[in-house]
């Protein structure tokens, strides 16, 4: 065979590898392509453990809650309208110290000044002494009245009222200068009781500014005194809640450290609104022996009711007030009415008695979603 021959046949023999190679391959492709694929494992499905509350419509009393610091409901300050040295008194003049109506608070030194007010009667009655021979001559009647007046007279005690006289009489005694004698010693025996401050009712001291020795001088403030049991609690309420708010009505108290609870009333509303704030003053009254001013408490003042509501979390509402009910062990919205929001609740209305509320937020929450529904267990 010739050489010719032998390039032509190794040509053709690998030609025809080259076509049994890929019809090979192209056959094992779509052996392989067509075999029977393995069983896709279908996803295991969850249902999610949710909690939730049952409806129960009811009568719903929105409390504002406010705040501020207790005041005594009777206070004074003590302030001096006369001049001199503050003398020694039982009990002494110090913070704390309790005192019953009518108890001397300040004494001040009032010789001086007293001696004065004895020269004053002194005169007086020298000038009643004068008249009675006038008397007994023109106006026989009226001189008995004026006799016995002049036995009680006691330059050392305070001046007696002036006898009931006829018109005549009393022109002939103010001729004199009787009655004009009689008043300005009547206002000196006034000025006479300032040096003797006492209590206008059963109180305590709980400020005192001077000392035994101190020169008081008229319009000094000698320190404030209280009446305990009975204090005022003002604090602030936005005008729209004062309207519903009702003289009398029962306030709750708090205290913030011991949390005791105290009932007070409302006593009085300002009349003023507060430019600033917008807000109205309210005076809460409460008597208790445990409280003492300057306690801060909170108060809670019921202004508004709502019938036929419901509470929950407002953190449960979706921005459209949307909120999730379970139905069948399934997730359904729920459009509903906002009534009220307090700080942590809304107040809704359109659910009925029964009904499933979701309890606390879901994540990844949807329409129809697949629930265990599980009742939250409350401590109402």
């Amino acid at each position: 065979m010739s050489q010719k021959s032998r390039k032509n046949l190794r040509k053709v023999i690998l030609s025809v590898l080259g076509i049994l190679i890929i019809v090979i391959a192209f056959n094992l492709s779509q052996s392989i392509a067509s075999g029977s694929q393995p069983p896709r494992r279908e996803a295991e499905k969850i249902v999610k453990d949710v909690y939730f509350l049952e409806v129960k419509n009811n009568i719903y009393d929105v409390k504002i809650p406010s705040n501020g610091v207790l005041e005594a409901y009777q206070r004074i300050k003590i302030t001096a309208r006369v001049q001199g040295l503050m003398q020694t008194t039982s009990p002494l003049f110090k913070s704390g110290q309790a005192y019953r109506k009518g108890q001397t608070l300040v004494q001040i030194e009032s010789s001086e000044f007293r001696s004065n007010v004895i020269a004053q009667r002194a005169q007086l009655y020298n000038l009643i002494t004068s008249v009675l021979p006038d008397l007994e001559l023109d106006f026989p009647d009226a001189y008995e009245d004026w006799k016995i007046y002049l036995a009680t007279f006691d330059v050392e005690k305070a001046v007696p009222s002036l006898p009931k006289m006829a018109e005549n009489v009393r022109l002939f005694i103010s001729g004199r200068g009787i009655i004009s004698s009689f008043y300005t010693l009547q206002n000196l025996e006034k000025n006479l009781t300032f040096y003797n401050i006492k209590a206008p009712f059963d109180g305590v001291l709980v400020a005192a500014n001077v000392t035994e020795g101190s020169l008081i001088r008229p319009g000094q403030e000698l320190g404030d005194f209280i009446a305990p049991d009975h204090y005022e609690l003002k604090v602030a309420l936005p005008k729209s809640y004062v309207e519903k708010i009702a003289i009398g009505a029962a306030v709750e108290l708090k205290s913030i450290d011991t949390q005791k609870v105290y009932v007070g009333t409302v006593a009085r509303i300002n009349a003023k609104v507060n430019t600033q704030t917008q807000s109205v003053e309210v005076y809460i009254r409460v008597s208790d022996s445990e409280l003492k001013e300057g306690v801060y408490l909170e108060a809670l003042i019921g202004a508004l009711q709502f019938e036929n509501v419901f509470a929950i979390d407002r953190g449960l509402l979706n921005g459209d007030k949307q909120l999730y009910l379970i139905d069948n062990n399934q997730l359904i919205l729920k459009q509903v009415e906002v009534v009220h929001f307090t700080e942590t609740n809304a107040v809704i209305r359109g659910l009925s008695d029964g009904q499933k509320v979701v309890a606390q937020p879901i994540i990844g929450a949807y329409q129809g979603m697949d629930v265990n529904p599980i009742l939250l267990e409350t401590n109402n």
